[in-house]
């Protein structure tokens, strides 16, 4: 049977679109963080924030889907929120430090930032870190915790990027 595609062009465009529909649904399957829960609009959300005055973090000079050495100095920056010590483990409103998962999940609000893999805290109030990472893909989540490391419920005091490492050349 012959299909004549310039009388049918709409309908076949539906059935193709009809048939890869599922396919989209399901994902490649080979990636370890596809149930992260993070939508790819999600994964770079802490720049909406501040653009109505709310606090946010970030990774200064580092875009979502980067390609990095392997030793990287990783810095982070806030907007309309102050990063302070932990000192005496007082809470301050509008006031907190960094933290940073490797290869782990950013935290809901109220929620005490564990202290060990993958977090690395920043109780100091320091700003970076020069990290080595494996070669591949690796996901980042920079987060913000209060005096008692208490992740905290603005939808902007986390960032949660992926960054591909290369390999080193050979020498």
């Amino acid at each position: 049977m012959l299909l004549d595609l310039a009388k049918n062009r709409h309908s076949l465009t539906l059935v193709a679109a009809l048939l890869l529909l599922p396919l989209g649904a399901c994902g490649g399957g080979t990636d370890d963080h596809a149930d992260h829960g993070h939508a790819e609009g999600d994964m770079d959300h802490a720049e909406e924030a501040a653009d109505d005055g709310a606090p946010r973090v970030y990774f200064v000079d580092l875009e979502n889907h980067a390609t990095i050495p392997s030793l990287i100095n990783l810095q982070f920056a806030a907007e309309n929120f102050i990063i302070e010590p932990v000192g005496d483990g007082a809470i301050n409103e509008g006031a907190g430090h960094y933290h940073i998962a490797i290869d782990g999940e950013c935290l809901e609000p109220g929620i005490v930032i564990p202290t060990a893999d993958p977090w690395i805290h920043f109780g100091d109030g320091s700003d970076s870190i020069e990290l080595e990472l494996s070669p591949g893909e690796h996901y980042l989540c920079l987060q913000i915790g209060d005096g008692e490391h208490r992740t905290l419920d603005e939808p902007g005091l986390s960032q949660y990027i992926m960054v591909h490492v290369e390999e080193e050349a050979a020498e």
